[in-house]
């Protein structure tokens, strides 16, 4: 199974990300869920200024297709056993009344161009639109 090469995961609070994240810098994300000790991905995506502040945009966001609403379904987890810490406890889940996602892991990146290609590998590894919750595949900043 592929690493998402992010540190993770975390509960999508407002809380959480001003404690973790305290520099403004481009970088990743991935959005999802704690199943057990499982982090379960069903968004990936980047912000090509300050991911801090694109995450903060993401707090309290549902899921958008029902497909994702079960754990049973889900895309990909990635194990506490294969270098991606799960040290927060499961708090909700997708597919509950809020459907909301909550939990994330992030990296930062040393530019746009990095943080774009990096998305894109993750995007690649968790299936693409069929694996995720992601619209569309992941766009240049040019575009």
């Amino acid at each position: 199974m592929r690493s998402l090469e992010m540190r993770g995961s975390y509960p999508l609070n407002e809380e959480a990300i001003d404690e973790l994240l305290t520099c403004t810098s481009p970088g990743n994300y991935a959005l999802g869920y704690l199943d057990g000790e499982d982090f379960t991905v069903f968004y990936v995506g980047r912000s090509d200024s300050d991911v801090k502040e694109r995450l903060h945009e993401w707090v309290g966001t549902p899921s958008r297709f029902e497909r994702y609403a079960s754990p049973a379904k889900a895309s990909w987890g990635v194990h506490r056993r294969e270098r991606f810490p799960v040290d927060a406890p499961a708090l909700d889940r997708v597919g509950n009344a809020a459907s909301a996602y909550t939990h994330f892991a992030y990296s930062y990146a040393r530019s746009a161009e990095e943080a774009y290609a990096k998305e894109w590998r993750n995007y690649d590894s968790f299936g693409g639109n069929d694996g995720l919750d992601n619209d569309s595949e992941p766009l240049s900043a040019a575009c």
